[in-house]
């Protein structure tokens, strides 16, 4: 059962369980033994072997999660399953008063998003999404200076993610060839994600989907163009199926996994200055009374201090499960960023722009 907000003031360490442990649970459950700020306490799995692994944490190990949340004292859970699981596991703990930390995203559809955060509201328990690439130092400094005004108004933002991702990827999960396994709903979320928390809300979306790289029902290629609520527009070329130095991954450095290409993902164009990204470089006329194509053009080195996102992020979700903090990705947010997701979808199958319309309560 959940601690009370009493002790929120006080030094103590987050109590939190993880409720599923595959490649990303892992991860998490790693972190969260060696981080200062939390105590691991139970591992819930429904593979009995994992067993092995909350011994190796020293952590209590229960097969059906229900048990878990029902025997152990805890402030939070981290919710690591197959999307299809968000919406009923995420509400029997918010049932319990357990504060939630949910992979992304939050919900497989929106009516199921819906009901995880009304059940989540009206149980007054705070849901954190794991869009985690708002805790990486590039995007908060992206951030900072754009909605500071340091490039002026933002009129335009370009992004590429492209990669070739390998024939054994395809092999070891067959569903990826599928609908709903293809680079929209697992990578474009994490552009979407970062372009609404860097640039602001997205109104509308028009896409053109491909299936030629691979000729497989799920698609490979799509391009896609954006409306912000600022009137800011933007393009995303997004691609699994061809050599490239243009990713976030590849070009961050934060995930080890990808070849590190140090290339250039996306460029934001401001009527004071244009900013390049990870590399944050920005460029300007730096003689005001010469601005325009024919003047010799400034570069500013901006760049930042790297550091782990996923960390960083399992840091705040012990600050938010003991009431120290709000969610950086609240459920509505969250939400926001799978209807512009899944609107990219829509509209390569329609053929139509789509229109996003602000997050309401159900109530309303």
């Amino acid at each position: 059962m959940a601690k009370t907000d009493s002790s929120a003031t006080s030094d103590r360490k987050a109590r939190i369980a993880c409720i599923g442990v595959g490649m990303i649970g892992h991860v998490h459950a790693r972190i969260a033994d060696q981080i200062v700020d939390c105590k691991l306490v139970a591992i819930s799995d429904t593979d009995p072997a994992k067993e092995k692994l909350a011994q190796a944490y020293q952590a209590g190990f229960y097969t059906d999660y229900r048990e878990m949340i029902d025997e152990e004292t805890l402030d939070g859970v981290i919710i690591s399953l197959p999307n299809e699981f968000h919406e009923p596991v995420g509400s029997a703990c918010a049932e319990k008063g357990l504060h939630i930390f949910m992979e992304k995203p939050v919900a497989p559809t929106i009516e199921a998003a819906d009901r995880l955060i009304d059940t989540v509201t009206k149980n007054n328990v705070r849901l954190l999404v794991g869009h985690h690439r708002r805790f990486s130092p590039y995007v908060e400094s992206a951030r900072t200076m754009i909605q500071g005004g340091e490039i002026g108004r933002l009129v335009g933002v370009t992004v590429i993610w492209a990669t070739k991702k390998p024939a054994e990827y395809f092999e070891q999960g067959p569903w990826r060839k599928e609908k709903g396994g293809g680079p929209v709903l697992i990578n474009l979320i994490h552009e979407i994600d970062n372009l609404r928390y860097i640039c602001g809300e997205i109104t509308r979306v028009y896409a053109e989907v491909s299936h030629k790289g691979r000729k497989f029902p799920v698609e490979d290629t799509a391009s896609i163009t954006l409306r912000f609520e600022d009137d800011t527009v933007g393009t995303i070329l997004i691609c699994d199926c061809a050599p490239s130095l243009w990713s976030y991954e590849a070009s961050t450095g934060e995930n080890l996994f990808f070849f590190q290409a140090h290339g250039t993902a996306y460029q934001f164009l401001g009527t004071k200055a244009s900013l390049d990204f990870p590399h944050l470089n920005k460029v300007f006329y730096a003689d005001a009374d010469k601005v325009g194509w024919q003047h010799p053009i400034s570069i500013q080195k901006t760049g930042v201090a790297p550091a782990d996102p996923l960390i960083r992020q399992l840091k705040h979700f012990c600050k938010v499960a003991i009431g120290k903090a709000k969610p950086r990705t609240s459920g509505p947010d969250g939400r926001q960023t799978l209807r512009a997701t899944l609107a990219v979808l829509e509209s390569g199958e329609t053929h139509q722009p789509v229109n996003i319309s602000p997050w309401r309560p159900i109530s309303q």
